[in-house]
């Protein structure tokens, strides 16, 4: 059976990897945690740096929702072995959505955002808007993407 991607795509189990591109779109909607963890790492005045970056307390909570799914897709990345060992790759099939939804979730939040100080400009809120528009377009125009879920939810 021919190989639908080059050799370097499989792990050595002979599944697809996920694609790098999709650990980075996954990292950018964790970034809320992301900063919290190096915010509570400074001890002197934690409060500030989260404060320069979300000056409304409010908008660091509505933040961390986006994360919630990216996380779940990476709780089913670190447990895929587990997963095909349990024959519960159904599972597999929902990651396309989920990503969707997180990816819909972070342009809700930096909507709201940006209605609440009236659309000034913003580039932090711009380029994030941005970033998840071209995630939701990888999502549905990767071949990869596509694939994987596919790939993973076969039987050995």
């Amino acid at each position: 059976m021919p190989l639908k991607f080059p050799l370097h795509h499989y792990d050595e189990a002979g599944r697809l990897k996920p694609p790098l591109m999709l650990y980075i779109f996954l990292l950018f909607l964790c970034r809320g945690f992301l900063l919290l963890v190096i915010s509570l790492s400074f001890r002197e005045d934690s409060s500030r740096m989260m404060s320069l970056f979300f000056p409304n307390k409010w908008d660091f909570y509505w933040s961390l929702l986006p994360a919630v799914p990216a996380m779940l897709i990476l709780a089913l990345f670190s447990q895929r072995s587990k997963i095909w060992l349990s024959k519960k790759q159904r599972l597999f099939s929902i990651i396309p959505a989920v990503f969707a939804i997180a990816l819909l979730a972070d342009i809700a939040v930096q909507m709201s955002i940006l209605w609440r100080i009236d659309f000034q400009f913003s580039l932090a809120h711009g380029l994030a808007i941005l970033l998840a528009t071209v995630g939701l377009v990888y999502a549905s125009k990767s071949k990869h993407m596509r694939d994987l879920p596919v790939d993973w939810s076969r039987p050995d």
